[in-house]
């Protein structure tokens, strides 16, 4: 295809200035030629992904061809990340590679010298057979899909398979043997998708919903067995990923699109629920909700095209198979998990309140009763989802929990906390994705994991000014119109808004409980100076455990 030509002509261009970039940086002092070396780069990463996708059903019949031997390319994207974070994620890299793998680092998008040039300068340190490559660009277009296309044309031919790395992600020691025993036992699938954990200690209640996912939505067989790409630690077959033309930018969620795109093309996924690698929770709850409107416009932005593309996949009518409605069920579920389609009622509340007060305002003669007709389909509504995300939670078993820890136990307060801190979400679940209908466009947020200064009281600041906070005021009014003291009395209305008041205090409890002052000041400020006298400590390190720590690893316990 047109795309696997460009990337295999520019590949060899590319990866010699790249090492010219990297290794023949000046001194501190002077000018860097990053700047003049990025003028000859041009990565076109707005491929058109319909024209590419095939008149065909979701599975194809005749599979990739099974690779006779296996070489893995750990490709880490990263932005201006904390330098010891990121070395100690190259590091486990180190410690599981074989041979014929590589390592490619790609820092994009910064200008930011001291944030690089350390990790420049360790993977310069390393031994040339372990094929460690990292390349700095100042600016690459597509968001974190456009330097996973550049890490695409950089990567050896010779690698077999992709395997996406996040810069907190620290491989277990195990890591790889996993990974050669899922492309064994699905040797003709184009993605696995190994699971997110989190190692960071005294949120318990943060990693239970956001290992919610795993735990429940892709251990369900059919989800599992058509398992869409959530970034770090998806194993990708290279040709695979040529052939559908690469990373798309269609997408901020560059990773579901993906998987999205490679069914369409008749190729097939499957989550692999064995913990891997571990990586950390965003440092603040201001972080973790701006992580999760990413995730959730992004799934959007594929939701939003995904019929049209399907329509435009096929240019003959045919009728709708069952394997295809199995791969769109599975699609809508997975795209959906963060979106509740809840907004249009919360707007209807929102409306009228405003109409019931405007009306008490000027003193119109209206039949209350039937201007608050409208809030029992929304108390109606809200139950539902209210019902139906409780559900959810008191069935999730927490496998993986068990298998990292076989003492876990996922009783039912465990799971009510977990319920309780998704709430925090609702309102960014049903009105984040809207924007998405009118062609609004939202930038790429890399998420921060750099320590920074905080005192209890910038910390509680913080957290209340993050809570989303529509749904609490919206019911809090409910509650003061309806109540037994108002001539607006409802015992209905005034009882489910009262329920729905004290569920959204106990969620934004449960938030502040592990984003506390205590929970989040873990260890003294990391300053810069600091963080590069740890760093330039790592490096040497380092250099001298590389193998060492291989063998140690050897001999533990996955």
């Amino acid at each position: 295809m047109m795309i696997s030509k460009e990337l295999n002509n520019t590949q060899s261009a590319l990866r010699i200035l790249g090492d010219t970039i990297i290794k023949n940086r000046p001194a501190k002092d002077s000018k860097s030629p990053i700047k003049k070396a990025n003028d000859l780069i041009h990565v076109d990463t707005s491929y058109t992904h319909t024209q590419n996708l095939q008149d065909n059903s979701f599975v194809s019949d005749n599979p990739l061809p099974i690779s006779p031997s296996i070489a893995l390319s750990y490709q880490l994207i990263i932005r201006a990340e904390p330098i010891a974070l990121v070395l100690a994620t190259i590091r486990s890299l180190l410690a599981i590679k074989e041979v014929n793998d590589e390592i490619i680092i790609i820092d994009n998008n910064h200008t930011q010298r001291e944030l690089y040039e350390p990790l420049a300068d360790f993977c310069d340190t390393l031994d040339d057979a372990l094929h460690v490559h990292f390349y700095h660009i100042d600016a690459v277009e597509g968001f974190k899909a456009g330097a996973l296309n550049l890490a695409l044309g950089l990567m050896n031919p010779n690698c077999s398979h992709i395997v996406v790395v996040d810069s907190d992600y620290q491989a277990l020691p195990k890591a790889r043997e996993a990974i050669v025993a899922a492309i064994d036992e699905y040797p003709t699938h184009a993605l696995l998708q190994f699971p997110q954990f989190y190692r960071d200690a005294g949120r318990a209640d943060i990693h239970s919903e956001l290992n919610h996912y795993f735990n429940y939505h892709l251990y369900r067989d059919f989800n599992s067995e058509r398992a869409l790409s959530t970034g770090t630690y998806a194993v990708i077959r290279r040709r695979a990923l040529l052939d559908i033309g690469g990373w798309s930018g269609a997408s901020i969620t560059e990773d579901a699109q993906m998987g999205v795109l490679m069914h369409r093309m008749g190729l097939q996924s499957r989550f692999i629920p064995k913990v891997i690698a571990t990586g950390v929770l965003p440092n603040t709850f201001c972080d973790l909700i701006a992580q999760r409107q990413r995730w959730v416009y992004g799934n959007a932005q594929v939701l939003n095209t995904y019929f049209d593309s399907r329509i435009a996949s096929d240019s003959t009518v045919r009728n709708i198979t069952h394997k295809d409605l199995s791969y769109m069920r599975a699609h809508l579920s997975q795209l959906s998990a963060w979106i509740n389609f809840t907004g249009i009622f919360i707007l209807l509340h929102l409306c009228t309140q405003l109409i019931v007060l405007s009306v008490l305002v000027i003193g119109v003669n209206a039949d209350m009763s039937v201007l608050l007709a409208p809030l029992y389909i929304v108390y109606a509504a809200y139950g539902v989802f209210l019902f139906r995300r409780l559900w959810a939670y008191c069935q999730d078993k927490s496998p993986l929990n068990q298998q990292v820890d076989s003492r876990y136990a996922p009783d039912l307060y465990k799971r009510l906390r977990a319920w309780a801190l998704h709430l925090n979400f609702w309102e960014v679940g049903a009105l984040s994705w809207l924007p998405v209908l009118w062609g609004r466009d939202k930038p790429f947020v890399c998420t921060p994991k750099q320590d920074i200064a905080r005192t209890r009281k910038t910390v509680r600041r913080a957290n209340i000014s993050a809570l989303p906070k529509l749904l609490l005021i919206l019911n809090i009014a409910t509650v003061v119109l309806t109540s037994p003291w108002s001539a607006l009395y409802s015992p209905v209305l005034f009882f489910c808004a009262l329920m729905i008041t004290l569920i959204k205090l106990w969620s934004a409890k449960v938030a502040f409980d592990n984003y506390g002052y205590t929970t989040i000041i873990s260890e003294p400020l990391t300053t810069k100076s600091t963080l590069s006298n740890r760093a330039s400590k790592s490096i040497n390190e380092s250099v001298s455990t590389t193998f060492d720590t291989k063998k140690l690893h050897e001999s533990e316990h996955f």
